[in-house]
């Protein structure tokens, strides 16, 4: 049992797979939205995350910041929740009302 699992993580370090902690310290800066429900986004639109706080930057505008807090594998924004679907420190998943995010920090 011991040789599988030396095994798989041998594999996993070879083809690079690493996982992160969600949180609020690896989520700091601005993460570029790729795809929207597998739409490319190309307006260069962005979540960015400072400190306590959660912007959307669309379309050039950068929206009133919210408060946001992160509970397990979801972002709470206190009127809202994002659900993070997939996390590695430089690309996430995350679904917000309904919608399907890629993303990748910048």
């Amino acid at each position: 049992m011991k040789q599988v699992a030396v095994f798989v993580a041998l594999i996993m370090l070879a083809l690079g797979v690493q996982a992160a902690e969600l949180s609020k310290q690896a989520l700091q800066g601005s993460w570029l939205i790729l795809t929207m429900n597998g739409e490319s986004d190309d307006e260069n639109d962005k979540w960015e995350f400072e400190g306590d706080n959660f912007y959307q930057n669309l379309g050039g505008r950068r929206i009133s910041p919210d408060a946001f807090t992160v509970k397990g594998q979801t972002i709470d924004l206190g009127y809202a929740k994002i659900k993070v679907l997939a996390f590695d420190g430089d690309t996430m998943t995350a679904d917000m009302a309904g919608f399907t995010y890629e993303l990748k920090k910048e």
